[in-house]
């Protein structure tokens, strides 16, 4: 009955519908496990398709709104501790660094642009509560706060736009689920996460966002005691609101992005494990002229205190 009620609360948290969602890393929520205290460093890199500037900067003329990111990259530094048997708490800020093309100001047309600096800082706790052998089921919440950058200025000393900035300004609730299966050699773990968002910098209001990340891992040398392997598959479905501006809706601003591809992690001892992946969007809907992602890259180590 127990386990039965186990996978039936899975299979609704799968189902849930994409309503809005979430934009933390839950790669490293998907990595915490029963340490009483480990550190978690996560490099990340989304590369996305450039756009032609000859051809952005009329969207931008037409009242779009346009950007030209070439890629970004995102430094999650994630400190977790369980202070009780069956709960952990982790802690996670970012160093974000975003690379762009301007392509508002016709006189600097085509300059390349930095915006830099710390994110948001996040806390985020999971209650293992439904557990039955090697599986688990349990809610997570958490609490995004603005401790983030969000007066970036490009070249000509113009203040960046939110969607630029590496902090967003707003206080934003975080709601969901992690789980674990353990089927004999595959291991099927992940999180379900949605984020109310507020309203910001800039009176600007990111929508809210659904997200759910399921991985799928294969052990390829259990018996052995040092350098562990696992291969997998890592899946993620993203789907945020639409945005808004001083109240107004940002048509070209929201949809649903799912990524796909292989991960891997070699866990050296009790007290290292690293690890990484490559994502490919398989789907992308995302609304107006709103850009696309080419492919998003992880690496990163654990450490086990």
């Amino acid at each position: 009955m127990k386990r039965s009620l186990f996978f039936l609360v899975l299979a609704v948290l799968w189902a849930s519908p994409s309503s809005f969602a979430c934009d933390s890393c839950g790669c490293s929520l998907a990595r915490a496990d029963r340490e009483p205290f480990f550190f978690d460093f996560n490099f990340e890199q989304q590369v996305w398709h450039k756009r032609e500037v000859g051809l952005a900067h009329p969207l931008h003329e037409e009242g779009h709104d346009a950007h030209d990111k070439t890629h970004e990259e995102f430094y999650h530094f994630t400190l977790g501790m369980r202070p009780l048997p069956d709960f952990t708490v982790l802690a996670e800020v970012p160093y974000t660094v975003r690379h762009s093309i301007e392509i508002e100001d016709e006189d600097h047309s085509g300059e390349r642009q930095l915006s830099e600096g710390f994110g948001d800082l996040q806390l985020t706790g999971i209650y293992r509560l439904l557990k039955a052998g090697n599986h688990f089921l349990g809610p997570l919440a958490g609490v995004k706060f603005p401790i983030g950058k969000t007066t970036g200025r490009n070249k000509q000393g113009k203040k960046f736009e939110p969607e630029l900035q590496p902090g967003s300004g707003s206080y934003d609730t975080l709601l969901g689920g992690a789980y674990r299966v353990q089927l004999k050699s595959v291991t099927l773990h992940g999180n379900v996460l949605c984020a109310i968002r507020t309203k910001g910098a800039q009176e600007f209001r990111f929508g809210n966002l659904f997200s759910t990340y399921l991985y799928a891992d294969y052990r390829v040398n259990p018996q052995s005691q040092f350098f562990k392997t696992k291969i997998g598959l890592d899946m993620t479905l993203q789907h945020e609101r639409k945005q808004t501006h001083r109240g107004v809706k940002v048509k070209d601003s929201g949809g649903t992005t799912y990524l796909l591809g292989p991960e891997f992690s070699v866990q050296g001892n009790d007290h290292l494990l690293l690890f990484g992946n490559i994502l490919f969007p398989v789907y992308q809907n995302l609304g107006g002229v709103h850009q696309e992602v080419r492919f998003i890259w992880n690496a990163g180590v654990k450490i086990v205190f």
